[in-house]
């Protein structure tokens, strides 16, 4: 018999073998497809897990090529700077246009003074947006030393909005106390001056009463001396009744409503000026509405108001060339008296409108902060109010607004 042979010579593969040789195959390709699909989700729940924590965080990743310019980042990058959806790069002025204007220059030079010596970016700035937000952002960046070719940068930028904010808010929480720890102790000093003042005040008064009792026994009585005197009287009265008033204010006691010409008031007060206003070469301009009908208030305190507005503006003006105008305004406006007092001095940004009211807050080298807020506390006392904003061209304007009063006080 002829042994049965393969073919060529081979000698023929068992079917058993080559289906134990296709198993063993197929059980390695399952494996394999097996581990990918592990690795895929893995590599998704990273992923995921990488943007949750950037969501929670704030922060994004981010690359720059120093070669082209390109700024490649996160999804979450590019949604802290409100980037149309689905942007994943950006140019660097495009980066820059998003900055506060104020930081921009600031930014672009730290930024390519960094990338021109190697060094790290650790820099903060704000980015602005249409509507009127703002963001402050934390950049924390390096060089990629393990990367070949391009030199590129990578780090992370972090929202610290939040944080900043925070700050912000315990600084001028700080601020606040100490402002009112030192109206405390000024309140203690203040009782301490007005009780100390008051004397030698009752003392002048006096001594100029004996004065004109003296002269007026004599043969030729000097009319200007007396007149002089009777000055003295009056502004000695005037001086202890704004000691007075202040204290009132300090102990914030209710001001008992008295009506009174509030026209001759504006006018007493300015006749006080003349001579400071004539010296630091200031023109008085005074437009005073004809038949005002008579304020209700305390008529000095009032009129310590008009004369700090007063003080204020001369000082505002005095560092200004050119013609130095201060103007006057009495009238009404929307049923209550009005008081207006504008220079033609330094003015003051939109950001001090306010802060030039908060105590202890002041531009003046030599000021203690304490006029305007004091003057404000009057107004409001007296159911009125004091208010401030920019000249048109120049100066600023400060507006006093007073109910009005009749006859009888009422």
């Amino acid at each position: 018999m002829h042994e049965n042979r393969g073919i060529a010579g081979h000698s023929p593969v068992g079917s058993e073998e080559l289906l134990d040789e296709l198993a063993d195959l197929r059980a390695a390709l399952t494996e394999a497809v097996t581990g990918r699909r592990i690795a895929e989700e893995e590599l998704r729940e990273t992923l995921a897990a990488m943007i949750q924590h950037q969501q929670v965080g704030k922060c994004g990743n981010f690359r720059y090529n120093t070669t082209t310019g390109a700024i490649r980042g996160t999804e979450e990058v590019f949604k802290m700077f409100r980037f149309p959806a689905g942007t994943r790069g950006c140019t660097v002025e495009e980066w820059l246009a998003k900055l506060h204007a104020d930081d921009r220059d600031r930014i672009a030079q730290r930024f390519f003074e960094a990338i021109s010596t190697g060094e790290d970016l650790r820099f903060e700035y704000r980015i602005v947006f249409a509507d009127g937000g703002m963001k402050y952002i934390r950049c924390d960046g390096e060089r990629d030393l393990e990367h070949s070719g391009e030199v590129t940068y990578f780090g992370v930028l972090t929202d610290i909005t939040e944080r900043r904010q925070a700050e912000e808010a315990r600084r001028a929480m700080e601020a606040e106390l100490a402002s009112s720890l030192r109206l405390a102790s000024l309140g203690e000093l203040a009782g301490s001056i007005i009780h100390e003042v008051n004397q030698p005040l009752a003392a002048i008064n006096a001594s100029a009463e004996a004065c004109r009792r003296w002269m007026k026994q004599g043969n030729n009585p000097n009319d200007r001396a007396l007149a002089s005197l009777d000055r003295i009287g009056e502004e000695c009265r005037r001086a202890a009744a704004i000691v007075n008033g202040l204290k009132s204010l300090i102990q914030s006691n209710s001001i008992e409503p008295v009506a009174f010409d509030f026209s001759l008031a504006v006018r007493e007060v300015c006749s006080l000026l003349v001579r400071e206003l004539a010296r630091e070469d200031v023109l008085l301009v005074l437009n005073i509405t004809p038949h005002l009908p008579p304020a209700l208030g305390n008529r000095v305190q009032i009129q310590q108001i008009l004369m700090n507005l007063a003080h204020n503006a001369v000082e505002a003006m005095r560092t200004v060339p050119g013609r130095r105008v201060l103007t006057i305004t009495a009238g009404m406006h929307e049923g209550m008296l009005s008081l207006r007092v504008a220079d033609t001095g330094q003015g003051f940004g939109n950001a001090d409108v306010e802060r030039i009211f908060s105590p202890l807050f002041t531009t003046k080298s030599s000021g203690m902060g304490l006029g305007l807020p004091i003057s404000r506390k009057i107004a409001i006392a007296h159911g009125g109010s004091l208010t401030a904003e920019a000249g048109l061209d120049s100066g600023a304007v400060f507006h006093l607004l007073l109910p009005v009063g009749t006859s009888n006080g009422v």
